[in-house]
């Protein structure tokens, strides 16, 4: 079965062709608002925290997020939509 390509091509293309930290922080910036890249930074580091077993509701209070927002992430995570993730964080943590 073959699935439909992305909507989002254009736009994985374009990152994915960024080697450089600096070229790919001067693109983010240019396309994301500072609340757009601040709301993907939590979005990591409550992946992160949900793979240490902190609880949810203490995520949600030491990041400034709804609860709503954490348990997102743990769906993501429990539909092993984060194992992918998972390795490049733990690459990037190793650096």
């Amino acid at each position: 079965m073959n699935t439909p390509p992305s909507k989002n091509t254009r736009f994985i293309d374009c990152l994915c062709m960024i080697a450089e930290a600096e070229v790919m922080e001067a693109v983010l910036t240019a396309i994301l608002t500072q609340k757009e890249i601040k709301e993907i930074e939590n979005r990591l580091q409550i992946f992160e925290m949900l793979s240490d077993h902190i609880p949810q509701r203490d995520i949600a209070t030491s990041l400034g997020v709804g609860i709503a927002t954490v348990t997102r992430g743990a769906r993501a995570m429990r539909e092993g939509q984060f194992d992918v993730l998972a390795k490049h964080l733990n690459k990037s943590k190793k650096m």
